[in-house]
């Protein structure tokens, strides 16, 4: 099936209205990521079949969004998924994307200018570059990383920036998407998981900061 067409029915399925703005800007974010996709490897297949399953995914875990979370942080944000389709279907959040490699950053930037993203800023740096030089004041409601494994120390680095109400979205397949799962365990509790509507492989798992670890190190 064609891209568009096929990003339309899964809308009509998940009930997305085809009229509404979010259904526009979806549409409008799958061209630029077709057009992209045509002189680099923003995702390995670029088939209906093997894109359904990421926007699938990203719209479903916008339903389970906190509702009080107003600060995002998506970290090797590569393509957009979730980041870009969170903030469509969210746009009340600020949005931080973390990735980097030029190009994708590049598409990123691109993304968010021809889509008017506000309160979207896209850091073409790497995550522990992006905590060195970040305000120690700066907390985020909602950390989410897919497709790439955390270092212990940026977890580690990235309890420097939670409040009481941070999660961590961990989007991953059979193991943790974590260099050391000792330490997830050790200084996070795991919140709930379930498991992605179009591959059962994959998971979101979503975990808080034990209370005892909070802003320690």
């Amino acid at each position: 099936m064609e891209p568009t067409s096929g990003l339309r029915n899964l809308l009509s399925e998940m009930e997305i209205s085809a009229e509404s703005n979010s259904a526009v800007q979806l549409l409008h974010y799958l061209r630029i990521l077709e057009k992209w996709n045509a002189r680099m490897n923003l995702t390995a297949r670029t088939e209906w079949s093997a894109l359904r399953p990421l926007f699938c995914e990203s719209i479903w875990s916008s339903r389970r969004y906190p509702a009080d979370a107003t600060n995002h942080l998506d970290i090797g944000s590569g393509a957009g998924f979730p980041a870009i389709i969170l903030k469509i279907l969210l746009p009340q959040i600020h949005l931080d994307v973390v990735e980097s490699r030029g190009k994708k950053g590049a598409f990123l930037e691109t993304v968010a200018h021809a889509l008017e993203m506000k309160e979207t800023h896209v850091h073409v740096e790497r995550l522990d570059a992006l905590l060195d030089r970040c305000d120690r004041a700066k907390t985020w409601d909602c950390v989410s990383w897919k497709g790439i494994r955390l270092s212990s120390r940026d977890l580690l680095d990235l309890r420097r920036h939670t409040n009481d109400r941070t999660q961590f979205w961990m989007f991953h397949g059979r193991e943790p998407a974590v260099e050391s799962p000792n330490v997830l365990e050790e200084y996070f509790t795991l919140l709930r998981q379930e498991k992605s509507p179009e591959n059962r492989d994959w998971k979101l798992s979503i975990y808080v900061v034990k209370q005892s670890g909070v802003r320690s190190r």
